[in-house]
């Protein structure tokens, strides 16, 4: 079994606009807890956790994610953190949705100026619905069109999942069909790639220890 830091990585950034609950998401799923007072995240947090599939439980993938910040001064560095990103998250508040959801649609934008959606990057990105557990949150039909339209329009976007990070409803299921739907292909050519390094590595170890002997 590999080590920990030997395990394929996938990178996964959390966007959306300051106060919509990217951070209470991801202390939930990579922690288990929740604070109803988290304070803004400066630039980004990074947090890493191992975790299997439940298709092939023995298949572990070091998930590495970037919490970035939401307020609009931060938002010229966020290119460089969602830079070779496997997966996005754009969450929106479905208790504020008018904006919010507007301000997700900027973050959707954002990722397809930097090619995203091309083929050649293959980036995962899901629209992401946080504080489901509000009593307003219950979103009219019309809403559920406007999600499901815009998704379909876009033709990038892989999912809608309504979570609550309070009551700890739909984050678990969110990141487990993250790690179900990566690539096979991905995760063999990562290790055919590590099989190589460590081969090299042993060459090179050989030449300096031959390159000393008298």
């Amino acid at each position: 079994m590999p080590e920990d830091s030997q395990l394929p990585p996938y990178k996964v950034v959390v966007l959306g606009e300051s106060s919509v609950g990217k951070t209470s998401l991801v202390h939930r799923f990579t922690l288990d807890k929740y604070d109803a007072h988290t304070s803004n995240t400066i630039g980004a947090a990074y947090i890493t956790k191992i975790f299997s599939s439940r298709r092939q439980p023995e298949r572990k993938i070091r998930l590495e994610i970037w919490d970035t910040a939401g307020q609009e001064r931060y938002r010229s560095l966020t290119p460089m953190y969602y830079r070779n990103a496997n997966a996005a998250l754009v969450c929106f508040d479905l208790n504020n949705f008018e904006h919010s959801f507007k301000t997700a649609k900027y973050w959707i934008e954002q990722l397809e100026l930097n090619n995203a959606f091309a083929a050649s990057n293959k980036i995962d990105i899901r629209f992401v619905g946080t504080k489901a557990d509000l009593a307003t949150t219950q979103n009219s039909p019309s809403q559920e069109e406007e999600i499901n339209q815009y998704i379909k329009e876009q033709k990038g976007i892989r999912s809608f999942n309504k979570t609550s990070s309070k009551e700890n409803s739909g984050v678990l299921e969110l990141f487990e069909e993250i790690v179900d739907d990566i690539d096979e292909a991905y995760i063999e050519k990562y290790y055919s790639e590590l099989k190589d390094s460590q081969k090299a590595g042993v060459v090179m170890n050989t030449r300096r220890t031959s390159s000393t002997c008298c």
